[in-house]
């Protein structure tokens, strides 16, 4: 019995040290990780000052340039900024003003076309060896031909020739009538034999046709929502050769005075463009026609969103 009790004592004993030793593991690790969750939240603290350090002197900086920036702007240099700001916008627009009534009188003067001066040499040319010109006229866009003709489609022949040189803009008008000698000639002289006439039949012709010459197209532009007519620039006039085609491109958006500029409506001789398309110029970025008479253009634009934001 005394030494069942014996072994038990040991085994109490050595109970009681594998306790200890496990408690006192515990009681390490316990502290190895206590020690880890202190250092993690100095870390933490320590990132929270820097950070409130760093935006406490950027905030401290900000507010120094925004002292500067006033102070500046309060400096006699900048005192009457807005004022001149003012008397340059006056000056703008009275020079946009003065610039659109030259640009305006350019385009009286550019409207007038004047004769061809080669012509005449031209005509002289294609003049078919059985036909003479009894007289001729030739204005800015008109050329008159009057003659006679022992041929009835030798004035058919003459206009093809004038074709081939780029002379008539469109297909001219040709009149050619068979000639009666026996009302054109008194009938005294028709039994004299010094003036009878051995050519039995000729013919009179006249041609008369517009000539092709330059196409002007007038391109104003209006800033668009603004009670009075506000003109970007002075007008464009575009040359053309009549029958060419032309285009006016980069047309979406315009720059005039530093602002930007978005296309809004498009009016061609007074008539609005539909807006389908409109559509496809805004797409293409271009407006496109050919030249087959003089057109006046007015594009209306609208400060773009970016600088009305601005």
């Amino acid at each position: 019995m005394a030494k069942a009790n014996g072994i038990s004592k040991k085994i109490l004993a050595k109970k009681d040290v594998n306790f200890f030793a496990e408690f006192t593991a515990n009681a390490a690790k316990a502290a190895r990780m206590l020690g880890y969750g202190v250092a993690v939240g100095i870390l933490v603290v320590f990132v929270v000052v820097a950070f409130i350090v760093a935006f406490f002197i950027r905030n401290t900086i900000i507010k120094g340039q925004i002292r500067d920036l006033e102070n500046l702007l309060a400096s006699p240099d900048y005192a009457s900024l807005e004022r001149d700001a003012e008397i340059l916008t006056e000056q703008l627009n009275e020079m946009t003003k003065y610039n659109f009534a030259l640009s305006q009188m350019r385009k009286t003067v550019d409207l007038i076309n004047p004769a061809p001066t080669d012509l005449p040499d031209v005509i002289a040319k294609c003049i078919p060896s059985d036909s003479y010109i009894q007289k001729y006229s030739i204005s800015s866009s008109q050329l008159e031909i009057t003659g006679y003709t022992f041929t009835y489609y030798s004035p058919v022949d003459m206009v093809n020739m004038l074709n081939d040189k780029n002379v008539f803009t469109a297909r001219p008008s040709i009149s050619t009538t068979r000639v009666d000698k026996v009302s054109e000639t008194p009938a005294d002289q028709l039994i004299n034999t010094e003036t009878i006439d051995v050519i039995n039949n000729y013919y009179n012709f006249n041609i008369k046709g517009s000539l092709v010459s330059n196409i002007h197209i007038s391109i104003t532009r209006y800033q668009d929502n603004v009670e009075t007519m506000t003109t970007l620039g002075g007008i464009e006039t575009m040359v053309v050769k009549a029958g060419d085609a032309y285009s006016i491109d980069g047309i979406a958006t315009y720059t005039y005075a530093g602002v930007d500029y978005s296309l809004t409506r498009i009016f061609v001789d007074g008539v609005q463009v539909d807006s389908v398309s409109f559509d496809e110029i805004i797409e293409s970025n271009k407006y496109s026609d050919i030249a087959y008479g003089d057109h006046d253009i007015k594009l209306y634009y609208a400060p773009s969103a970016a600088t009305t934001e601005g």
